[in-house]
């Protein structure tokens, strides 16, 4: 209750003062990369950013069609924790932000918040976000061993599959969609949420209930071959 009442008594006053700044490097970043990959085009956002206990939350101005207006888009991020968006209430957005980044937080076994540390919040203010156009990334070491890891990930070593792509990514994409045919011929796919500095880089996901042929014409519009791979300098080591 303590926390709640320090996050509903500050929000007023700080964002009342707000004026426009410049985020932590690394938290706008990551934003940018995960903006791109959902908004190929590019373009500026508008944000209203707050800084909590070390942790980077931006609220999105103006909300998407088929959006409830009252539930603007959270966007939360801390060093460990992939950039993750929530719908929250607009006269509580950062407390509801920061609670949703605790949860995830806790559930990955990152939380470092103490009995008691302080849940102030040290900074707001408005910013723009210049979105790049989304491209894959170039050949490069890089992406050839992230590609070789994304393989040992999806395809254990005693696995017969016939063939598996990715849709060509981007080295700082937040997600990964992969493509694989098994040894009867039979399609398959599997979602990653990506994460360059992680090992493992992914996080499973389904597609829910995404037709086949869409999903087979997602990735194949621009494949990036895994396996058999011919293409990679870094080959698949045979089982023992």
């Amino acid at each position: 209750m303590k926390r709640s009442c320090l996050l509903f008594g500050l929000a007023p006053v700080l964002l009342y003062g707000a004026t426009d700044c410049v985020a932590p490097p690394a938290a706008a970043g990551k934003l940018k990369a995960y903006l791109s990959y959902h908004n190929p085009r590019g373009g500026v956002m508008r944000f209203s950013f707050a800084s909590i206990g070390g942790h980077a939350l931006f609220r999105r101005y103006g909300v998407p069609q088929h959006f409830d207006p009252a539930q603007p888009l959270v966007y939360t991020y801390r060093e460990g924790i992939s950039v993750t968006v929530d719908s929250c209430p607009f006269d509580s957005w950062m407390q509801c932000g920061e609670e949703r980044l605790e949860e995830r937080a806790r559930a990955q076994g990152l939380s470092d918040r103490a009995a008691g540390q302080s849940t102030e919040v040290e900074r707001s203010c408005d910013l723009s976000i210049t979105i790049p156009v989304w491209r894959p990334s170039p050949d490069s070491p890089l992406k050839r061993k992230l590609a070789a890891d994304l393989l040992d990930e999806i395809m254990p070593p005693d696995s017969d599959f016939r063939a598996v792509y990715v849709r060509d990514f981007n080295v700082e994409d937040p997600d990964v969609m992969f493509y694989y045919v098994d040894a009867e011929g039979r399609d398959s796919f599997q979602g990653c949420r990506f994460d360059a500095s992680r090992q493992p880089h992914c996080g499973w996901h389904m597609f829910g209930q995404a037709p086949v042929e869409s999903l087979k014409r997602s990735v194949m519009a621009r494949p990036y071959k895994l396996f058999p791979p011919v293409a990679l300098s870094i080959q698949k080591k045979p089982a023992k």
